[in-house]
């Protein structure tokens, strides 16, 4: 009987894989780009189907883009319904698959303009491990790219679970964000 208890304890934790956990993280991260209403916009990697040429891709962009790519595609409102129906529709995705048929929701995402190689470049300038354990280690990380590379980098650390974005404000800098930080 003992050994039934630890055999099914063993099988419960195995199943609770850290992909998973990161899977859930990201999905928590991209909810949070999309609901943000700052200047200080989030990141988020989505993945994206154009329903005219069948073309797939898996990009990274603010959340603000992502809602208003919704709003664009489903033909709703900036009022508090359209929001509201944009919000669901967007928590319905998780895991965070969209397709797309309006062309202008599209550019609203720069689905035609995302150069996917970038981010093999961005692998191969950078020591994203290191990044990752500065990350984890200091808790911030900031750094000054051109628009284009920025979104690469926080492509790559998305898919890492790290929340990043850059203010609009002052924009040039991608900044990683600690969510479960207390004030």
């Amino acid at each position: 009987m003992t050994r039934i208890f630890f055999l099914a304890l063993t099988l419960l934790l195995l199943g609770s894989t850290p992909r998973k956990n990161i899977n859930d993280k990201k999905y928590l991260n991209y909810l949070t780009a999309v609901q943000n209403r700052s200047t200080f916009n989030y990141f988020a990697v989505i993945t994206v189907k154009n329903l005219n040429s069948g073309e797939v891709k898996e990009i990274c962009t603010k959340g603000n883009f992502i809602s208003g790519a919704i709003h664009i595609e489903l033909n709703v409102g900036y009022d508090e319904i359209g929001d509201q129906k944009v919000l669901d529709f967007a928590k319905s995705k998780k895991d965070r698959c969209f397709e797309f048929k309006n062309e202008k929701a599209l550019r609203n995402l720069s689905f035609f303009d995302y150069d996917s190689k970038l981010i093999d470049k961005i692998h191969t300038d950078y020591n994203i491990d290191k990044v990752a354990q500065y990350i984890d280690k200091d808790k911030e990380f900031v750094l000054r790219l051109q628009a284009d590379e920025m979104k690469a980098f926080a492509h790559i650390l998305f898919n890492k679970g790290y929340m990043t974005g850059e203010n609009s404000c002052m924009g040039g800098f991608l900044e990683y964000v600690e969510m479960n930080k207390q004030d």
